[in-house]
C-alpha cells in the first residue's frame, strides 16, 4: 500500500433538502457520503454539524484513513471571495413576488380535492340519490357539445380556475412593476464593511441609500447566511450514480433551457419564481434551500452606520465548495408606497472565528420564492 492511500480526508455526509421538502420524510432519503484527499499544502475545514441524523443534515469532519485515498480528490474551497455564477444569481435588485401568488397555491390542492369529489360522487351517483344522501337536481349530466359532463363537474369547476386566474393576473401586476421599475433604475446603494467581518460579533456597517426616490417609505436591512445546493455532479457522485441513470430521492431530471442552468439540482422545474427572467434581468430572487435569517434592523433614508446582528447558530465563514457552500449576504428590504417591496442583496464575505459549527436543526425554507419571507 502506497503512502498515498493512507492519511487524512475531509469527510461529508448530507441529506440535503428537495424542492419540495415539506412532501418528503427525511429520513427515508437515502444518505450522501463523500471524502477529499487532505494535503500539506491544505488547511483543515473546521467541522460542522448541522441538524440531526434522523432529518435534513450536513456533516464535516476529518477522518484518518488507513487506505482508499488514493482515489479521492483533493480538497480545495474557495473563501475569498464569490463565485460568479452566484454573484449573477443573488447580487442587485429584486421585487418581492404579489402576496396574490402565496394565496393562489394554498387554494390549488382545495380545487383539485373538489374536481376529484366530484368525480367521485358522479360514479356512484344513482345508489346516492336513491339513499337521498345526493339531491336529484344536482344528479346526471349536462351535453355540452359532442360530451356530456356531470353537473357536479361542471359547479366545481369554476373554483378550480379561480386560483389560476389569481395567478395569471398577479403575473401581469408582476410584469408591469418590473417594467416600471427597469425604467427608474434607481442607483445601489453604498455598503461598507467596518472593520473585519468575522462569525463571532455583529457586523458593523456604513449603509448609504444612494438618492432616495420619492415614493420610498422606510428601509431596514438584516445580515442573512445560507447554504448553497451543491453541485449536482458532486452530489451524484456522492450518491454513487451516474448522470443519465436513475436520480436519486429528491432530485430531478436538469432542465436543459438556459435560463434554469444555475438549478444545481436540477431541480428548475420553472416553479422557484412565479416569473424568471434571462439571468442578467432576474424578476425575483429565487430562495435559499437552507437560511438562516438575522434580526431586521431601522435603517434611515439618509444612511447610517448599524451594528448588524448575526443570525442564530454557529455558521461557517463564506466558504465555497461544490458539495459544501456557505453564502453570507447583506440583504436591505425597502418598503415603497406602489408597486410592493423591493430588496437589495449584497454578498458579504465572512471570516470563521475557527471554532466548530453545531446547529441542533437545519433551517429549510421552500424552495418557491412566494413561500419564503423576505
Amino acid at each position: 500500500m502506497g503512502d498515498d492511500d493512507s492519511g487524512f480526508a475531509v469527510e461529508i455526509q448530507l441529506r440535503w433538502p428537495p424542492f419540495d421538502s415539506d412532501t418528503v420524510i427525511p429520513s427515508a432519503l437515502p444518505l450522501a457520503t463523500e471524502r477529499f484527499r487532505l494535503t500539506e499544502e491544505t488547511e483543515s475545514p473546521c467541522d460542522v454539524m448541522i441538524g440531526q441524523d434522523d432529518d435534513f443534515h450536513i456533516v464535516r469532519k476529518v477522518v484518518k484513513c488507513n487506505s482508499g485515498l488514493s482515489g479521492c480528490r483533493d480538497w480545495r474551497t474557495e473563501s475569498s471571495r464569490v463565485p460568479n455564477r452566484i454573484q449573477r444569481s443573488r447580487t442587485g435588485w429584486f421585487i418581492v413576488p404579489n402576496k396574490i401568488h402565496r394565496l393562489s397555491r394554498k387554494l390549488i390542492p382545495f380545487a383539485v380535492i373538489g374536481i376529484i369529489a366530484s368525480l367521485a360522487i358522479h360514479a356512484f351517483e344513482p345508489a346516492l340519490v336513491d339513499w337521498g344522501i345526493v339531491d336529484g337536481s344536482f344528479a346526471g349530466s349536462v351535453r355540452l357539445g359532442l360530451l356530456d359532463y356531470p353537473i357536479l363537474l361542471l359547479i366545481f369547476l369554476p373554483f378550480f380556475f379561480f386560483p389560476i386566474a389569481m395567478r395569471f393576473g398577479a403575473s401581469i401586476w408582476d410584469f408591469r412593476r418590473t417594467r416600471r421599475f427597469r425604467k427608474s433604475l434607481p442607483q445601489s446603494p453604498t455598503i461598507e464593511i467596518m472593520g473585519k467581518a468575522t462569525t463571532s460579533n455583529p457586523v458593523s456597517t456604513r449603509i448609504k441609500l444612494n438618492h432616495a426616490p420619492d415614493d420610498w417609505v422606510s428601509a431596514k436591512t438584516r445580515i442573512q447566511v445560507g447554504l448553497l445546493n451543491p453541485r449536482r455532479p458532486m452530489l451524484l457522485h456522492a450518491f454513487g450514480r451516474k448522470e443519465g441513470k436513475q436520480n436519486p430521492p429528491g432530485i430531478s431530471t436538469p432542465l436543459s433551457i438556459h435560463q434554469y442552468a444555475d438549478a444545481e439540482l436540477g431541480s428548475g422545474f420553472g416553479e422557484s419564481t412565479p416569473l424568471q427572467g434571462p439571468d442578467t434581468q432576474r424578476l425575483f430572487m429565487s430562495p435559499l434551500p437552507v437560511l438562516s435569517r438575522g434580526e431586521m434592523v431601522d435603517l434611515p433614508l439618509e444612511g447610517a452606520e448599524l451594528n448588524l446582528p448575526l443570525p442564530d447558530g454557529d455558521w461557517p465563514g463564506s466558504e465555497y465548495h461544490p458539495l459544501f457552500a456557505t453564502h453570507w449576504e447583506i440583504l436591505i428590504k425597502i418598503e415603497r408606497e406602489m408597486d410592493g417591496p423591493l430588496i437589495f442583496v449584497e454578498h458579504l464575505i465572512m471570516e470563521h472565528d475557527g471554532g466548530a459549527c453545531i446547529i441542533e436543526k437545519m433551517p429549510v425554507q421552500s424552495g418557491r420564492s412566494e413561500f419564503a419571507n423576505v
